[in-house]
C-alpha cells in the first residue's frame, strides 16, 4: 500500500510537471480495452459481473498503451470497490464528428452524491475513508486524459450508480 501511494504520488509530480512523454503507437483498442478489463476480472475479490459493450469489432488508434489501460483498469477497479454483487459496464463508442472515441465505465454501486461529483478528481480526496485506496487514481485518470487531448467526467444523469466517461483523440 505504502509503494502504491509513492508510486502514485510521483506520477501526479512527473505528469503534473509534464515530465510524462506518451509512448504512441497504433494497436487496437478494442483489444487494449477487453485486456485491461481481464486483468481487473482476474484480481478482483468481488462478485461482480463486469461485460464489455462495442459496436467496433476493432478500432485502431495512436495511443499510450500503458496509460490507456491504467486510466480502464483504475476506474473498473473503482467501480468494482464500490459495487456490491452488481454489474459493471466498459463500453467504447465512436463520435466521428469530432474525431472521438468515448469510453465509459457504468457501476450499480453506490453511486456519488451530486454535491460531491466535482471532488473526486482532486487529489487524496476519498468519499469513503473506509475504502481502500489513495485518494490519487483519479486525479491521475485526470491527468493522463487531459495530457492526450481528452476530457473525463461524471456522468451526473446516470443514476443507477456512477458512470465516469472520459474521450479520447481518434486523431493523436
Amino acid at each position: 500500500m505504502l509503494l502504491r501511494l509513492i508510486n502514485d504520488i510521483l506520477d501526479v509530480s512527473r505528469l503534473e510537471a509534464d515530465r510524462v512523454t506518451f509512448t504512441l503507437e497504433k494497436c487496437d483498442v478494442v483489444q487494449v480495452v477487453r485486456q485491461a478489463l481481464t486483468s481487473v476480472m482476474k484480481a478482483r475479490q468481488s462478485t461482480n459481473q463486469m461485460v464489455f459493450e462495442s459496436e467496433e469489432p476493432a478500432l485502431e488508434m495512436r495511443t499510450d498503451v500503458q496509460r490507456l489501460q491504467q486510466v480502464v483498469i483504475n476506474l473498473l477497479s473503482n467501480a468494482d470497490k464500490f459495487t456490491k454483487d452488481g454489474l459493471i459496464t466498459l463500453k467504447l463508442e465512436l463520435d466521428e464528428n469530432h474525431r472521438m472515441a468515448i469510453f465509459s465505465v457504468s457501476d450499480t454501486g453506490c453511486g456519488i452524491p451530486l454535491e460531491k461529483q466535482g471532488l473526486v478528481f482532486e487529489r487524496f480526496e476519498k468519499l469513503n475513508e473506509y475504502a481502500q485506496g489513495t485518494g490519487l487514481g483519479l486525479s491521475i485518470c485526470k491527468l493522463i486524459v487531459e495530457k492526450w487531448g481528452g476530457k473525463i467526467w461524471i456522468d451526473a444523469a446516470y443514476a443507477e450508480g456512477a458512470r465516469f466517461v472520459f474521450t479520447h483523440p481518434l486523431d493523436l
